[in-house]
C-alpha cells in the first residue's frame, strides 16, 4: 500500500476540500520544472492522482494516462469532471502497483505529492518498481513536501540523500531539482521536485 490506513481514512474524509484545493492550483505553475520534458505522445503513469488535475492536464496534451489513486473519496471527486477517454483510473498504490503489468511501458511517471506517504522502509522497493515500469530514456518526476511524522495523514520525512542513492541503484539519473514554497500559502512548508531519467541500454 502507499498510505497507512489512517492516511486513507483522512483523504476519504477530506476528499471534497482536498480536491477543491488541488484543482485551484494551475498545472503549469505547479510543474514548471517538468514542462520542457513532457513527451509529445505516449503513455504516462500518474501515481497518487488525487483529484485528477494532473491527469486531465496531461490528457489534454494528447497523452494516454493511467491514473492510480488508492483513496475512494478522491477517485469520486475526480469523477465529478467529465470523463476522458485518454485517462484510465485504477485503485492501486505503491510500493507494488499490483494491477499494472510488469513490462516497462511508460515514457513518463509522475509521483507528485506522494513520496512522503510511502513508508520509509518501503521506498527502495517502490522506486525499484517505478523504474521497472519506465521505458529506457523515460522520465520520473518526484515531488514531496517538507514534513515531520504525521500519523493522521500517514506521512513521514523524506531523506534527499537516501532518495538519490536509491534512484542511482535503479539506473535513474537526476537531471534537475528545485525547492519551492507551498502554492497554497501554508507557512513553513516547502516542496522538493526531482526529475530523473532512466538509463538507456548499454
Amino acid at each position: 500500500m502507499t498510505l497507512p490506513s489512517p492516511g486513507i481514512t483522512f483523504y476519504n474524509r477530506e476528499a471534497r476540500a482536498m480536491a477543491q484545493a488541488y484543482d485551484a492550483i494551475d498545472f503549469e505553475k505547479l510543474h514548471g520544472l517538468l514542462l520542457p520534458f513532457l513527451p509529445g505522445e505516449g503513455r504516462v503513469l500518474d501515481v497518487g492522482a488525487g483529484s485528477g488535475r494532473d491527469a486531465r492536464a496531461l490528457a489534454d496534451r494528447g497523452l494516454e494516462v493511467v491514473a492510480v489513486e488508492p483513496s475512494e473519496g478522491m477517485r469520486k471527486e475526480a469523477s465529478r469532471h467529465s470523463p476522458s477517454p485518454k485517462i484510465l483510473w485504477k485503485d492501486d498504490a505503491l510500493p507494488d502497483l499490483a494491477t499494472l503489468p510488469a513490462p516497462p511501458s511508460f515514457c513518463l511517471i509522475l509521483v507528485s505529492a506522494v513520496w512522503m506517504h510511502v513508508p520509509p522502509d518501503l521506498r527502495d522497493r517502490a522506486l525499484h518498481r517505478l523504474s521497472g515500469l519506465l521505458l529506457p530514456g523515460g522520465h520520473l518526476y518526484l515531488t514531496f513536501r517538507s514534513v515531520g511524522h504525521d500519523l493522521e495523514r500517514g506521512m513521514a520525512p523524506v531523506s534527499l540523500p537516501d532518495t538519490l542513492r536509491s534512484a542511482h541503484a535503479c539506473t535513474l539519473s537526476l537531471l534537475v531539482s528545485t525547492t519551492s514554497d507551498d502554492l497554497l500559502g501554508r507557512p513553513g512548508l516547502t516542496w522538493s521536485s526531482l526529475l530523473f531519467r532512466k538509463a538507456l541500454p548499454a
